[in-house]
């Protein structure tokens, strides 16, 4: 039911293969800045109403790849579907209704009430700003170079829709697979993420930041390597330190539940 929620909502996004996710929705946009959106979506009001909010704001962020001042006018349960929530028409339902209100609430969305009809969703900025949405790549063609830094952003694969990924993965882990995007800028290279990191530029604690990348790393969508540090010489002991290696077309290559030595 999800994969083919997935598939129905990827023509309605014109076949995007990934949702854009600016980078100011990933960290900090400096060291005295508030906590960034994913932080806030995440842990606001706390338990797994966080995991719902983030997914289905991300769900918007696919949907509205190329599009400005998008808005939706699906019904709770269709959304449901796609996020592969249980009980889709009753509990999943509601799971996305108080989603819905707590980002209308700190306005990530805007939500106009219709009468005898699903609320109009229109989609605020991923930058956290509460100003009207827009894509991020149209933007940045439209301003010189020097103007672009707000509109850079990190592309998540279609994959975790498609794949049955975003029912399979907790909130943690597509949090951690965020930041890790955010680390690579775009480049194949390895990542070193220290528990001091990810609290002063994303903001998530040190439980979010072991979990999530423990559970990519059960999934193989990330590779972990112990990497020696360099101390200089006449050192005693050497230490190590964990780098991550993420391949985002591996989210591509596989359903959620395979086993991952079958690809």
């Amino acid at each position: 039911m999800q994969r083919l929620a997935a598939q129905q909502a990827k023509a309605r996004a014109n076949g995007a293969r990934s949702a854009a996710v600016r980078y100011r929705f990933i960290a900090r946009n400096g060291p005295e800045a508030d906590a960034p959106p994913l932080a806030r979506i995440l842990r606001g009001g706390g338990g797994k109403g966080g995991a719902a909010r983030l997914k289905l704001y991300l769900s918007m962020l696919w949907l509205s790849r190329n599009d400005d001042a998008p808005r939706f006018e699906y019904p709770a349960h269709q959304w449901a579907r796609l996020l592969g929530f249980d009980s889709p028409d009753a509990a999943g339902a509601r799971r996305v209704q108080q989603a819905l209100r707590w980002l209308d609430e700190e306005a990530f969305v805007r939500l106009q009430h219709r009468q005898g009809a699903s609320s109009e969703i229109h989609l605020l900025s991923d930058a956290g700003t509460g100003r009207p949405y827009q894509a991020p790549g149209p933007a940045m063609k439209r301003l010189p170079k020097a103007q672009r830094e707000e509109h850079l952003y990190a592309q998540l694969p279609a994959g975790l829709w498609t794949k049955g990924w975003i029912m399979e993965l907790s909130g943690a882990a597509i949090a951690m697979y965020l930041v890790l995007l955010h680390e690579r800028r775009g480049e194949d290279k390895t990542v070193w993420l220290s528990p001091r990191i990810g609290r002063e530029r994303y903001d998530l604690s040190d439980e979010t930041r072991r979990k999530g990348l423990n559970e990519l790393a059960q999934h193989q969508l990330v590779s972990v390597r112990r990497r020696p540090v360099h101390q200089g010489l006449f050192q005693d002991h050497v230490r190590s330190r964990n780098v991550y290696e993420l391949k985002p077309e591996d989210l591509e290559r596989r359903q959620a539940g395979d086993e991952p030595d079958w690809f």
